[in-house]
């Protein structure tokens, strides 16, 4: 099975998940590589979460992603104002061959993650984009790239993702 784990970190705590999460899928015999998403300005925080909370668009270095080879894509984002990265949106409307996968979701929170709406917003996007989502996402409370919360559902959602 071949995985393609996008992902956009700016304090490099999605990324730390992004990482775990393809060294457990290794383990599993899974193929996975990690796709970062590079933003072409760094948001500042409040301008960040400002632009989550309005659904917008922010731009992206790489642009030319076809996704043609995989046979799930996982999506991870961090959360900014209860939602995801617009990042992740803009990846999305510009990437190619993805519909019809099968795809699963993470997501990063400084806070409670309950409370976020990221892992629902996000799915709903990618689930209009016609990717085939799997029912369980990854909520992972963070501090300064530590798991404070969610670690223990790692392999759960590997084990979820591995199924055919």
């Amino acid at each position: 099975m071949k995985i393609g784990i996008v992902y956009y970190s700016r304090s490099g705590n999605t990324k730390k998940v992004a990482e775990i999460l393809q060294e457990r899928l290794k383990q599993q015999k899974a193929e996975a590589e990690l796709i970062e998403i590079e933003h072409v300005k760094r948001p500042g925080f409040f301008s960040a979460g400002r632009a989550a909370l309005a659904d917008k668009e922010l731009p992206i270095k790489n642009t030319d992603f076809d996704l043609k080879k995989y046979d799930t894509i996982l999506v991870g984002s961090p959360t900014w104002g209860g939602r995801p990265s617009p990042f992740i949106k803009s990846f999305f409307n510009k990437a190619e061959n993805y519909k019809g996968k099968k795809a699963g979701v993470f997501f990063t929170s400084g806070g409670a993650t309950e409370k976020a709406h990221t892992g629902k917003n996000i799915k709903d996007y990618l689930g209009d984009k016609g990717l085939k989502l799997i029912e369980n996402s990854l909520p992972v409370q963070m501090r300064k790239e530590s798991i404070l919360d969610g670690e223990q559902n790692i392999d759960n959602f590997v084990e979820t993702v591995m199924k055919k």
